[in-house]
């Protein structure tokens, strides 16, 4: 989160985190460009979308964790 946070704030864009450890109020998601989250964080927000404007409003979502894609275990991400 960290590396990217510092990377696109030089471009002007504000990075939230999106985790188990922490979940911003709806405010700061709402005022980001960058949503940076784990696998079961954004299935959890994002299967209930239609509820939701931040999820709608999304452009770009970082899923961290990323080695876990392609193995025979762990989530599975849909697009």
């Amino acid at each position: 989160y960290n590396d990217w946070r510092i990377k696109l704030k030089t471009l002007g864009k504000k990075v939230v985190e999106l985790t188990g450890d922490f979940t911003p109020d709806v405010r700061a998601i709402n005022s980001s460009d960058v949503v940076v989250t784990v696998p079961e964080k954004w299935d959890g927000i994002s299967r209930n979308w239609h509820n939701r404007s931040y999820v709608k409003a999304v452009g770009l979502v970082i899923i961290d964790e990323i080695h876990l894609l392609g193995e025979d275990r762990g989530p599975i991400l849909e697009v």
